[in-house]
């Protein structure tokens, strides 16, 4: 076993014996994602310059916050980065710090962060993720975010938008480019369109529930969207996966993608998304 294996199955055991919450431990009720994308409401924002925007959700006549940071605005007529963080970072701007933010000054685009519902803090998201109903609508509204940052940054005449992520942020990524698809470029880092799997099915399972555990088959029928990604045809999506990956398998996750726009690193999904450098060249290698 390499050495980005173990790490990853060692970090899910340490983690499932150290978290007292574990996934779906309440509930394992939900419709699937695409359900959710006709029924949540955002509230309307502008983009007018850096700084962070509230985004009020509206689903099941329930209000939950997300929002969106502006991290770097250089104007109308540059290329756009939207990154979306990885589950748990504790706020949006972890792994964005660590990617794009302390680079942004030699980064010639603007740059936002998605904040995902249940994301503010640990505790936060340890409390939503007992019900796997709020973990869907979690990934839902992050994906809508996306596209009504889209549509207003088109509007405003970017030249081109480019949406990313990592973990997470990588399936919320790649579930805009199913259900929506009007970015220029996708780079889908370290995910794939089997969302259940990567939890009922990897050394994920560590953190999952028994309840989740013994209802995987339902995990996966609310989580998974392979089927419609695999229908889909355009040309500008550009995955980047860990080829030891223990929590986003390869083999599986990338059974959709066209080998030749696919980036493959040596790393495991812990190793491989502490390499920002790496990260930050695969989505920036897209701005021109």
């Amino acid at each position: 076993m390499s050495i980005h294996k173990w790490i990853d199955k060692t970090s899910m055991a340490i983690a499932g014996k150290a978290v007292k919450k574990k996934y779906f431990s309440e509930s394992v009720v939900s419709q699937h994602l695409s359900e959710y994308l006709d029924k949540i409401e955002l509230s309307i924002f502008q983009i007018e310059g850096e700084g962070f925007y509230k985004i009020d959700a509206t689903y099941d006549d329930k209000t939950y916050e997300g929002g969106i940071a502006v991290e770097k605005w250089i104007g109308d007529e540059h290329p756009v980065i939207i990154y979306h963080h990885g589950a748990a970072e504790g706020s949006y701007d972890y792994s964005f710090k660590r990617i794009l933010g302390r680079e942004k000054e030699t980064i010639p685009a603007n740059l936002i962060a998605i904040q995902a519902l249940f994301n503010h803090n640990n505790k936060e998201f340890m409390d939503s993720i007992a019900s796997l109903s709020n973990y869907t609508l979690m990934v839902a509204t992050s994906a809508l975010i996306m596209e009504k940052l889209v549509v207003n940054l088109k509007q405003k005449g970017s030249p081109r938008v480019i949406l990313c992520g990592t973990s997470l942020g990588g399936f919320v990524t790649n579930l805009h480019y199913t259900y929506f698809g009007g970015a220029d470029v996708y780079c889908p880092m370290l995910a794939g369109p089997f969302m259940g799997n990567a939890l009922v099915e990897s050394a994920y399972t560590k953190v999952m529930s028994e309840l989740g555990k013994e209802n995987a088959r339902q995990v996966n029928a609310a989580l998974n969207f392979d089927q419609d990604f695999s229908r889909k045809e355009d040309e500008n999506i550009f995955p980047l996966m860990a080829s030891d990956d223990q929590i986003v398998v390869m083999a599986l996750q990338s059974k959709h993608y066209k080998e030749k726009d696919m980036t493959i690193i040596p790393y495991g999904h812990a190793t491989g998304a502490t390499k920002y450098s790496l990260l930050r060249e695969h989505i920036t290698q897209f701005l021109n």
